[in-house]
């Protein structure tokens, strides 16, 4: 089996198990918590493209 579909089918997996999961306790996310998590996704955006940086140019 390529690697590419192993990957697509843990990505799958992946994807159900949180749909399973959420589906079962939802909860209301207010917009306090909204913004909280949107800036601490960005931050993490901003550095994982810096790693990705020093690994391009490391390796």
């Amino acid at each position: 089996m390529p690697p590419i579909v192993t990957i697509l089918l843990v990505l799958a997996l992946a994807i159900v198990a949180v749909l399973f999961i959420t589906s079962r306790n939802p909860t209301q996310v207010s917009e306090e918590q909204a913004q909280k998590f949107s800036k601490i996704i960005r931050i993490l955006i901003i550095v994982m493209m810096v790693a990705m940086v020093v690994k391009a140019c490391t390796g």
